[in-house]
């Protein structure tokens, strides 16, 4: 390249004000005229073609949508703690007697939409609940502990606790679904909401049907049972998209 394209380009690179520029790539040597033409008007001479790199403009843009993405699935996580734990029953409240855990089989299948809590098992109610009024999609609709998990393992969203050989290790996250017993569409095991993992490997819950009331656990994952078959924790469903 000679003198007067190197000067003409330095003076286009120092007017553009970006660190990436226009390459140009020629079958042969550049001509002066040629080259000064080029830089001048634009056009590339014969036998020449521009190669466009990223610009700080371009990597501020992905930078900006990455960051947007991030944020829109830690709000949904907040937001799902912040439902569960706003429905941890106060002292002397019974929801079954008064009937506010009702609301909770608002999204159940069909006809046990109408359950009412005094009567029926609702931790998965809760769970299901809590997802769908944090605008979580999709999100089950099972009244089974352990169907949940299995709503997880159909929607490959569900990690097992103990991984298979060749898994990796899952830790769970705030807004993760805590299952306890084998998934299965059958009856019995358990649900809660994560609110919290700690750093010494104990989570904290949110479930529903505790002592008949919506509860905060504090629980160690390898130690923790629910349900009234006493089941370990299985595994955990995590968020969709989140």
């Amino acid at each position: 390249m000679n003198m007067t394209c190197s000067r003409l380009l330095a003076a286009l690179v120092g007017r553009a004000g970006r660190t990436a520029a226009v390459a140009l790539v020629a079958a042969g040597t550049l001509g002066g005229h040629g080259t000064a033409a080029a830089a001048t008007t634009g056009a590339l001479p014969a036998g020449a073609h521009a190669v466009r790199t990223t610009t700080d403009t371009d990597s501020a843009t992905d930078t900006a949508t990455v960051s947007d993405g991030a944020t829109a699935r830690s709000a949904l996580r907040e937001r799902i703690v912040s439902i569960a734990r706003g429905q941890i029953t106060p002292a002397g409240q019974d929801p079954e007697k008064t009937g506010t855990c009702d609301k909770y089989f608002a999204y159940a299948d069909g006809t046990e939409k109408q359950s009412k809590c005094a009567k029926t098992a609702w931790c998965a109610a809760f769970a299901d609940w809590t997802w769908h009024q944090a605008g979580v999609k999709p999100a089950p609709t099972t009244l089974s502990g352990r169907g949940v998990g299995k709503w997880g393992q159909e929607h490959h969203l569900f990690h097992n606790r103990q991984p298979a050989r060749g898994e990796r290790p899952y830790t769970p996250v705030p807004g993760d679904l805590v299952v306890y017993g084998p998934p299965a569409y059958a009856k019995g095991g358990h649900v809660g909401v994560v609110v919290a993992v700690n750093h010494d490997g104990t989570i904290d819950t949110v479930e529903g049907n505790v002592g008949d009331k919506v509860t905060h656990r504090h629980v160690k994952p390898a130690d923790a049972r629910g349900g009234g078959q006493k089941f370990h924790i299985s595994g955990y469903v995590s968020v969709p998209g989140a």
